[in-house]
């Protein structure tokens, strides 16, 4: 028995999807379950494994497809300069070392080689000849596979990639022509992705005993399900998923990532969702618009290892707040509330973790309304033990599925403050009790106010403690032991169903 994982891609600032397998992978690891989590997507910035190890996966369970039919092995990039100056002669270049780039250079022809971000290894050679790139080599322990170019309109246009074996020998090639893919595997050609993806599925050798989830859809649910053959094929819910304003008493808008298998719901033999709310809306829905009642799993997408930071010194008034720094995360509403409330209680402090494309903008507004001195961006590092040292946790998006930060707050028994939207943050705040849930509004101005208004209500509490023990309390279900005990028994019903 297998659990193969689908999904489309990784990358070095992965998402909460990702972050979601990786907590899989080690809850199925740890019950021993074989597992593998397939990549459909082709990774061309960094190495696929590097990426996953950096998330705590294990790299002998990553299946990425397009090294599915080579016989390389998973492995960290381990290929070093010197290896490539033993393998090509360099000894007449003139040698640059750079940041992340180390140059060679003689009569014309340029030999770049990028250095992969974890171990300042090889991860691909580029080859400049007349200031034309011709070919770029990729690299884990050895080269795993080259994409050729042809200059077009002083550009250079990709034409065919070949995938190698470990011997150096080709193992299959896939050609490139303006909008259309397809693949020479021995004497099989492959007209599409789809066909690639369906292909591959073909050749995993599925049994009843196995079991396909999908992750991400593009063109993997219509492949997985046109060649499941007997094995069982569940859906993961990672979002809101559907169009409230545009859903009514007749009809749904179901979240086009998921209208697919929404659609072929009768052919799906279970969903989950990361939460019970949503499961329970889910549950509803479908029995109101298609008339069926599938098998549908409540599942967190995290868990912890142990409860943080009950013994610790809180410092009062100190709040926190981690996320993408991304517009949709509205950390700059945090920040106006924070200003605000600093007029009269001067002791507030916020740090914000994460990067992101606001940043800067972020940091533009913490200067112009002089806050600097206790608003502070920290970046992003590893929280596991730094949540304990907050009096408090907020929260300004109103799109999340679930919330590994707000899981990782309640786990250092941080009080939240957040909006009243589904779905994580009516996980994981009780109001009144743990923490305060604001109304959300049409108008940035009035959620602004609301946040403000939430905030105020946590630095003023008379009872922090008692709010600080119900986060713990909230927070028991998500302990490690728990969310595996409901992955087996999702997995043993399943394959006995």
């Amino acid at each position: 028995m297998t659990v193969y994982n689908f999904n489309l891609a990784l990358g070095w600032a992965s998402s909460g999807v990702e972050y979601a397998q990786a907590y899989r992978e080690n809850a199925l690891r740890q019950l021993k379950i074989d597992t593998k989590f397939v990549f459909a997507e082709l990774i061309l910035n960094g190495n696929i494994f590097d990426m996953a190890d950096q998330m705590g996966m294990s790299i002998d369970n990553i299946l990425p497809v397009h090294f599915f039919f080579t016989n390389l092995k998973p492995s960290n990039s381990v290929y070093t300069i010197a290896h490539f100056e033993k393998d090509i002669n360099v000894a007449h270049f003139d040698k640059k070392i750079l940041s992340n780039v180390v140059m060679y250079e003689n009569e014309g022809i340029v030999i770049r080689v990028g250095l992969d971000h974890t171990h300042s290894n090889v991860d691909f050679i580029d080859y400049v000849i007349n200031g034309y790139l011709i070919r770029k080599d990729h690299y884990t322990y050895t080269k795993t596979f080259s994409e050729y170019y042809v200059p077009v309109d002083n550009k250079a246009e990709l034409y065919r990639r070949t995938f190698y074996n470990e011997d150096g020998s080709s193992a299959y090639d896939q050609f490139i022509e303006q909008n259309s893919v397809s693949y020479k595997i021995g004497k099989t050609i492959l007209y599409s992705e789809f066909e690639f993806m369906a292909y591959f599925i073909n050749q995993l050798e599925l049994t009843k005993k196995d079991i396909l989830i999908i992750d991400r859809e593009q063109y993997i649910a219509p492949a997985v399900l046109n060649n499941k053959k007997e094995a069982k094929v569940g859906v993961v819910i990672h979002a809101e998923h559907y169009s409230s304003n545009q859903t009514n008493e007749h009809h749904a808008v179901w979240n086009n990532f998921y209208e697919y298998q929404f659609t072929n719901a009768n052919a799906i033999d279970f969903f989950i969702t990361a939460t019970k709310k949503q499961k329970q809306l889910l549950e509803k829905q479908f029995q109101q618009y298609k008339g069926i009642k599938p098998k549908i799993y409540a599942i967190p997408v995290g868990d912890l290892d142990k409860l943080r930071g009950k013994r610790h010194r809180r410092v009062e008034n100190q709040l926190m707040t981690a996320s993408r720094l991304a517009v949709e995360k509205h950390v700059d509403w945090i920040v106006k509330a924070t200003v605000k409330i600093h007029e009269d209680i001067s002791s507030i402090k916020l740090d914000i973790y994460g990067t992101g494309g606001e940043m800067v903008i972020i940091q533009k507004l913490i200067e112009d309304n002089q806050a600097s001195s206790y608003i502070k961006i920290k970046g992003h590092q590893d929280l596991t033990d730094i949540y304990k040292s907050y009096y408090g946790y907020v929260s300004a998006s109103q799109s999340e599925g679930f919330g590994l930060t707000l899981m990782e707050a309640v786990g250092s028994g941080l009080p939240i403050i957040g909006y009243d939207v589904p779905y994580g943050n009516q996980e994981f705040v009780d109001e009144g009790v743990n923490g305060f849930l604001v109304p959300f509004n049409a108008k940035s101005d009035k959620n602004i106010d609301a946040l403000t208004a939430g905030i105020r209500k946590l630095v003023n509490l008379e009872n922090h403690s008692a709010f600080k023990n119900a986060s713990y309390k909230k927070a028991e279900v998500f302990l490690e032991k728990n969310t595996m005990l409901l992955w087996q028994n999702l997995v043993e019903e399943v394959i006995n169903d």
